[in-house]
């Protein structure tokens, strides 16, 4: 009996990782495919305890490190923006080499290869090889809209969008502040700029594009995409929502904490959860000012607090409290408020029954991971698409809280303004009780688009359907 594998290629982050593979777990649990995930590896990884936990599940995915390249000194001087991509590029002839060898093997037929979006490159290596080539893009359809429409974008605003005078149209979404939009996209002078130009035009080459959302969670830019409006002079790829997409299975290994244990002691929907993503670190002045903004709220707050990188490290390190926080702070709020100085189980703290509102960085996976368990959100978006996250939370969705943030400024948020934010997550103002309220519906939501007769649970079946039979009927 012939095999069907699907080859996986995700961008290297444990963040996009976690993506891909709960992707190939939908996938394979639908389908006996066999699934192969290539990783590029990296001079310091930090994915090595998860692949070995995904490894023994017991699943059909085998994960195959590609070799170790190393760019030439004067490459490596030009920073992510440029080095990024042609990291990316070397690495074709391995991709190559390793999905050539699976098609050789003459009872295995190679369905798909499955890249991450910043992977478009590889769109070649299937042509080469006369294989389908997928985009999986791990944000959300509204940050999708904005790539395929960016090269028509790029034509109608030739200026640097913070230059630019009016609103930025995009199909299917509310008309944007030209400040909202991604990081990357703020200075048209550099190379990340032309690269997301590159990848919107790109995806027009794949036989698919499968997205991290939900059509109850975005519906009015999905339907954009479906009916063309995004791609004024090309057929749009059939795309296939198929999330909300987390690590659910990830939740227990959190459950005997103190951090859990001490939730336990808490009301019911009393604490409010600080956290930041992997990347979210402050400055020493707006630590103070969130310190005090917390004590000034009155609300119960766990605070997963890490300090910016150093020389030595280049992603956030753990905190000293006693060198950060103002002093007496953790006296002060003894009994109401934890801070933990480290990286915790986010998905752990965010099922706890005592969390009822989550101060979030608003990245796509923390975003599906609140929605999930119905908790509200005040969004505090830091770098990257996060700020069009939090415009289309708060301004389309009514399921944030905005901070008084000025998103033209340096992203500082001030005491008053924390805790006039915390006071309206938490507390019974109108504001706050409609967001809690569509948070739980679409909490219920999310769930239910991946059950029987859910909205995901269909496109997955139609997708599933195409890679085995290759064909939708």
């Amino acid at each position: 009996m012939e095999e069907v594998s699907l080859v996986f290629l995700p961008t290297p982050g444990i963040g996009h990782l976690i993506s891909t593979v709960e992707l190939a777990k939908l996938l394979v649990k639908q389908k006996p495919f066999s699934i192969t995930i290539l990783m590029m590896r990296l001079p310091v990884r930090d994915t090595d305890a998860y692949i070995k936990s995904v490894s023994a599940s017991g699943l059909n995915i085998r994960f195959v490190d590609l070799p170790l390249i190393q760019l030439s000194p004067s490459v490596e001087s030009q920073g992510p923006p440029s080095v990024t991509p042609l990291f990316i590029e070397s690495h074709k002839p391995l991709v190559n080499d390793v999905v050539a060898g699976i098609l050789n093997s003459k009872k295995t037929r190679v369905a798909a290869l499955i890249i991450d979006f910043f992977m478009t490159t590889m769109i070649d290596v299937a042509t080469e090889l006369g294989i389908p080539a997928y985009i999986y893009f791990t944000s959300g359809a509204a940050s999708l809209a904005l790539m395929l429409y960016l090269p028509t974008l790029h034509t109608q605003i030739p200026c640097e969008f913070h230059e630019y005078q009016g609103e930025v149209v995009i199909p299917g979404m509310r008309p944007l502040p030209p400040n909202v939009m991604p990081t990357p996209l703020m200075n048209k002078k550099t190379d990340g700029y032309a690269w997301f130009v590159h990848h919107g035009r790109r995806f027009l080459e794949t036989q698919g594009i499968i997205i991290n959302t939900f059509s109850e969670l975005e519906p009015t830019p999905l339907k954009a995409m479906a009916d063309g409006r995004c791609l004024p002079d090309h057929a749009t790829p059939p795309i296939y929502p198929v999330g909300p997409l987390i690590a659910l299975d990830e939740n227990s290994q959190s459950k005997s904490s103190v951090l859990i244990e001490w939730l336990d002691q808490q009301p019911r929907t009393s604490v409010v959860f600080l956290c930041f993503g992997s990347r979210g670190a402050f400055s020493l002045p707006q630590v103070k000012e969130i310190a005090l903004g917390l004590e000034k709220s009155g609300h119960r707050f766990l605070w997963s607090l890490r300090c910016p990188a150093s020389e030595n490290h280049s992603m956030p390190v753990d905190a000293d409290l006693d060198h950060v926080l103002p002093d007496g702070f953790l006296d002060r709020t003894k009994g109401r408020g934890l801070v933990w100085p480290s990286w915790v189980s986010q998905m752990a703290i965010l099922a706890h029954p005592a969390v009822g509102g989550f101060v979030s960085h608003c990245g796509w996976n923390s975003i599906l991971e609140s929605l999930w368990f119905g908790v509200p959100i005040l969004a505090w978006p830091l770098y990257a698409e996060q700020k069009l996250n939090a415009f289309q939370l708060v301004k389309d969705y009514g399921l944030a809280v905005e901070l008084r943030l000025d998103f033209d400024g340096d992203g500082w948020v001030s005491a008053e303004d924390l805790e006039r934010g915390v006071r309206c997550l938490m507390d019974d103002c109108e504001e706050g009780m409609k967001v809690r309220k569509r948070a739980k519906e679409i909490g219920e939501a999310s769930r239910s688009s991946v059950k029987d007769g859910g909205s995901s649970l269909a496109s997955l079946e139609r997708l599933t359907d195409l890679l085995t039979h290759g064909s939708t009927n």
